[in-house]
């Protein structure tokens, strides 16, 4: 008896611990980006957690059985879907598409339940291996992607988009949230800003704490689709997102130009978090097509 209460309260700790992290207030930016997909993923491994631990709770035999995992089984369905819907009142974003990551994963725990009612040890070796496979593979693959896109971001700067290859959205987002970047980018080659007299909209880049003290602005290659003149905003986070910001912006004429916004030299860019470019919620109603972004280098090529 003392033994199933260790266990009873290592599956509740466990539990409690998954429901945590799940409702959790993520930083500033990321709720959007890969670091928001890997969160997605993550749903995938924690709910089979859940699944596997909620039957170890409700088992009250020594062997798996019918009932025990069914109630499991269903109980982790309405766990994910209450995580979903508990979300937005934690400042964090419900999505259905997490809760199907979170249902791949009750499926792999289930499966990981299951082989312990095979007899064949063989069998029970390859059931597990799969489980784990279904748990494992979603954020593992995403962060060899996020591996690769740092590896091709780097060979291209001071480049700062790369929108030929297939991860060259991979650490942009775009507010509002209406359409992924990397998908804007496979469809059309580039990003689309699209501001309203009541909306906004922003470009936004993890910057992954870079140096840029070497460089004094950012070069636009773009095509504006306006009836006047435009201004492009940007904005340099230093340090973190709650850290000191740089604000500069340049006048765009409809067409295709090539624009340079120089930020201040007060505040060396030093540590930049990331990179916004923006337009601002106005008249005329505005589209910025962005193909490239560049920062351009001190004409002497040392730091402030």
């Amino acid at each position: 008896m003392k033994r199933l209460s260790l266990r009873s309260l290592i599956l509740s700790s466990l539990l409690v611990g998954i429901g945590v992290a799940m409702l959790l207030p993520l930083p500033e930016g990321w709720s959007a980006g890969w670091r928001g997909e890997l969160i997605n993923h993550m749903h995938v491994p924690m709910m089979g957690i859940c699944c596997v631990a909620l039957e170890g709770l409700f088992r009250n035999t020594a062997a798996v059985n019918k009932r025990s995992l069914l109630s499991a089984v269903l109980s982790a369905i309405l766990l994910a879907a209450l995580i979903e819907i508990v979300q937005p009142w934690c400042h964090r974003t419900a999505d259905i598409g997490d809760f199907m990551w979170g249902v791949a994963g009750i499926v792999a725990g289930t499966l990981w339940i299951v082989t312990g009612m095979i007899h064949s040890m063989g069998l029970r070796v390859i059931a597990r291996l799969l489980a784990m496979l279904i748990l494992l593979s979603p954020p593992l693959v995403l962060t060899a992607q996020v591996l690769m896109a740092k590896q091709a971001a780097d060979r291209q700067f001071p480049v700062l988009t790369d929108f030929t290859g297939e991860l060259g959205g991979f650490f942009w987002s775009l507010e509002p949230e209406e359409d992924s970047s990397s998908g804007q980018i496979s469809r059309h080659g580039h990003m689309i800003l699209e501001r309203t007299a009541q909306r906004a909209a922003s470009a936004h880049l993890d910057a992954r704490g870079r140096d840029w003290t070497s460089f004094d602005s950012l070069e636009i290659d773009g095509t504006l689709e306006a009836s006047e003149a435009v201004e492009v905003g940007l904005r340099l986070d230093l340090n973190n997102e709650v850290g000191p910001r740089l604000r500069a912006g340049a006048w765009m004429m409809p067409g295709h130009h090539r624009i340079q916004i120089q930020w201040p030299s007060t505040d060396p860019p030093r540590h930049v978090h990331q990179l916004v470019v923006f337009l601002a919620a106005g008249k005329p109603a505005a589209s910025l097509h962005i193909h490239q972004l560049r920062l351009v280098p001190r004409e002497d090529g040392s730091p402030p």
